[in-house]
This record gives structure tokens, C-alpha cells and sequence, in this order.
């Protein structure tokens, strides 16, 4: 279950996404920098109609780290701030293409292997391949996303907090960046 995290600002939605634009860069890649995209603002991002996503600038990689995604809405007393963070739709294909590849394809190497090794038709130089790298590759599908997401811990404050400055709201209630 993915936590909301809600912000209400005084300025109108317009104004809200105006600020918003204003105080991040907008995701153009270049070969020229260390992040590997255009600007130097701490915060990219996407703004489309009422809706955005940002993310953490970062000098290395990990697409596990989590983007923040958020909707504004008008209220009467300014913008509604809804947001949530996800991983970017492309790694959270590239991880479900992954874990089905390795459980297709390795399930069965895994399983021959240790039907040699049972009825004795094993070659020990080369079936602990069969023994290991499945279960591995399977492993590494559930732990690599894991671990990014540890490592990105630090960013969810820091974004959440970024956009409640950049739209000078204030939290509808305290925030749980667990």
C-alpha cells in the first residue's frame, strides 16, 4: 500500500503549476553533464495539465529510488497537492520482464539439473551453474529494487519538502517518510 501524501497551498492551481515549472528543470538528456540531463536545479520533472512527477537530480544511477507523482487541485482556499511516491513505469516493466524470464527459463534449468544430480547422470563442472544462477537471477529481481529503494530513503523527504517550498503548502497532516 503506497502512502498519500497530501499539501494545500494558497495559490491557485495555475499558479501552483506555474511555481512548480519554475523551480525544477525539465528532463532533457545531454551528453555534457554529470546528472546526464540540461540545467542545474536540484529537481526534474514533467508537468502535464494538473498532474507532475519529479525526481531527485542524481550524479549516479538508480532507478529504484522512487518518483514522486502528484496531482493539483483547486479548493477554496488555493491548490490541492495529492501525491505519491512509485518507481518510473519502464523499470517497473523491466523488473516484471525480468523476474518472468527468470523464473521461465530457470525454474526448468534448475530442475534438470538437480534430476542429473539425483539419478546420477551429473558432471560436477558445470551443474553448480544450473544449481546457482537461476535461484541468483531470481534473487537479484526481488532484492535489486529493494535495495534501490534504501538507498533513495533520503530523497522522498527531500522531494516531498521541495514541492511543499516551491508551492508554499503546508502538509494536511505529519508526514511518514517510512
Amino acid at each position: 500500500m503506497r502512502s498519500v501524501f497530501v499539501l494545500h497551498s494558497p495559490l491557485s492551481p495555475t499558479a501552483a503549476l506555474s511555481a512548480l515549472r519554475s523551480a525544477i528543470d525539465e528532463e532533457h538528456r545531454t551528453l555534457f553533464s554529470l546528472s546526464g540531463y540540461k540545467g542545474e536545479k536540484p529537481v526534474l520533472g514533467d508537468i502535464e495539465s494538473s498532474q507532475f512527477r519529479v525526481q531527485k537530480r542524481r550524479y549516479s544511477r538508480n532507478d529504484f529510488a522512487g518518483h514522486f507523482y502528484g496531482r493539483i487541485q483547486a479548493e477554496s482556499s488555493g491548490s490541492r497537492i495529492e501525491g505519491y511516491f512509485d518507481w518510473p513505469k519502464w523499470a517497473r516493466w523491466y523488473m516484471r520482464i525480468w523476474l518472468s524470464f527468470a523464473v521461465l527459463v530457470g525454474i526448468p534449468i534448475f530442475a534438470e539439473t538437480v534430476w542429473n544430480i539425483g539419478s546420477g547422470k551429473t558432471r560436477w563442472a558445470h551443474d553448480w551453474v544450473g544449481i546457482v544462477v537461476p535461484p541468483g537471477l531470481i534473487l537479484f529481481g526481488l532484492v535489486m529494487p529493494k535495495i534501490g529503494r534504501l538507498f533513495g530513503k533520503k530523497d522522498r523527504r527531500f522531494l516531498v519538502e521541495y514541492v511543499q517550498h516551491s508551492l508554499m503548502a503546508q502538509p494536511e497532516q505529519p508526514m511518514d517518510f517510512s
